[in-house]
């Protein structure tokens, strides 16, 4: 390591004093990147049912040790192996190796003692590097992360690259496999069928209120205000039956929901049990049913003629009534005819909400069918989405190694920050994901 960025690390007080000497040359620095602490055990890996894992990690390990790359950090560091196994059987285990600086990102001292780290290394998220290896451990979150497709995102010799995971098999079988049409079907009747449940639940809350209650509530206000009583019973009404209206919208809704599930129904019905079992594919490949219906959608926003005519009916009466209520001399004549007007504006306005609920309810099923009726049986090669394979790694062989995923990374995706320090670690990974000898690691194979 170059002497000047030592004495920029003094300077910045980065080490403790007592290691102030012991910087002046490079050899104590190579001798401390060369520092192993304690491995850590996690789980039963001393088990002798998990011998095999065990071997297989402990070579992983050797060959990672001949990375002359990732032995030579930007930065000192110790190193300390983990070696993880499945507490319920020997069918997966994983190695991580970590490297960690003196101090963490904000400053936490992560030495301890002579070649030891503290125990909290990585609950502050210490190590500025890490690689993993996963024999017979896969998920979808490794490969696939919030998609379900993977994304091949590079090739480390023959051994292709998913989402930062290179993945390492026989005859370079992968661990996932096309989601059948079945599976895309069971996903939409899922949801229709807890899209009406919910709307069962909410309807269920929609209640008028009580005629009689209000006739006797309007009959004690009526004596100390009259006007004030008649408003009540005016408002209230408007209210029930405002609420009455939305009761019927809702069986409009409860009908429209139940349309959709009976057309999932009906369109599942219709392929064979092979048909199901074949890949989903989409169909509308080149987006041109999809400019259709939303093309249609659009148009449905649009208000008829008719209702256009009724809303200007409608409101032109209702400045009439605003005129006549601003030429009365009458207090209460005035008051009447500007209720009315205002409830006039509200008539409008509702003929323009019944046709925006309507052509929701409408544009909601043009767009359910298109996203039912363009899932369909085809190959492989197409395949709209994956899924873990449940087969492999074969759960039936358990000890055999038959699948390994090796990634090289930050201790999180959080960490990375815009600093030039980060620039010369990312390069360090980048090479140290380069250097792994894939090849050493396939032999380990069953």
């Amino acid at each position: 390591m170059p002497i000047p960025f030592l004495i920029r690390l003094i300077c910045c007080h980065f080490l403790p004093a007592v290691l102030l000497t012991a910087l002046g040359t490079t050899t104590v620095v190579h001798a401390q990147t060369q520092c192993w602490a304690p491995r850590q055990n996690e789980g039963p890996i001393t088990d002798k049912r998990w011998a095999h894992h065990l071997k297989a990690m402990n070579t992983a390990e050797t060959i990672i040790k001949r990375s002359q790359e990732f032995l030579n950090p930007p930065v000192p560091v110790r190193m300390r192996v983990t070696m993880a196994a499945n507490r319920y059987g020997p069918m997966d285990s994983r190695l991580i190796i970590r490297a960690y600086p003196e101090q963490s990102l904000v400053g936490i001292g992560l030495w301890k003692g002579e070649c030891g780290i503290i125990p909290e290394a990585d609950l502050v998220a210490g190590s500025i590097g890490r690689i993993n290896m996963f024999f017979n451990h896969v998920s979808k979150d490794m490969f696939m992360g919030r998609d379900e497709t993977p994304k091949l995102t590079s090739t480390m010799g023959e051994y292709p690259e998913y989402n930062g995971w290179v993945v390492i098999s026989k005859n370079g079988r992968l661990p996932w496999i096309p989601q059948t049409l079945g599976d895309r079907l069971d996903r939409v009747g899922a949801a229709r069928e807890r899209a009406l449940a919910d709307w069962r639940n909410t309807k269920a809350s929609h209640k008028a209120p009580d005629l009689d209650m209000i006739d006797r509530t309007a009959a004690l206000r009526r004596k100390i205000d009259p006007a004030g009583a008649d408003q009540y019973v005016e408002n209230m009404k408007r209210l029930a039956a405002d609420i009455h209206a939305a009761q019927a919208r809702d069986a409009t809704r409860d009908a429209h929901l139940t349309k959709l599930l009976n057309e999932y129904r009906v369109y599942r019905a219709s392929f064979t049990a092979q048909q199901l079992a074949m890949p989903a594919v989409w169909a509308d490949t080149d987006g041109s049913a999809r400019k259709a219906m939303e093309a249609r959608v659009d148009r449905l926003q649009e208000l008829s003629i008719d209702d256009q005519g009724k809303m200007g009916e409608i409101r032109e009466h209702s400045r009439r009534l605003e005129r006549e209520a601003a030429a009365s001399d009458h207090a209460m004549t005035t008051l009447r005819l500007r209720t009315q007007a205002r409830n006039l504006l509200q008539d409008a306005d509702q003929i323009r909400k019944d046709h925006m609920e309507r052509a929701a309810l409408e544009g909601d099923a043009l767009q359910a069918a298109y996203e039912l009726t363009n899932l369909k049986p085809g190959s492989a090669e197409q395949a709209l989405a994956y899924k873990i394979d449940p087969t492999f790694p074969n759960r039936n062989q358990p000890g055999k190694i038959q699948v390994i995923a090796v990634s090289v990374s930050v201790q999180s995706e959080e960490e990375m920050l815009q600093r030039s320090e980060d620039a010369a670690r990312n390069a360090w990974l980048d090479r140290t994901k380069s250097s792994i000898d894939y090849a050493a690691l396939a032999a380990l194979l069953d």
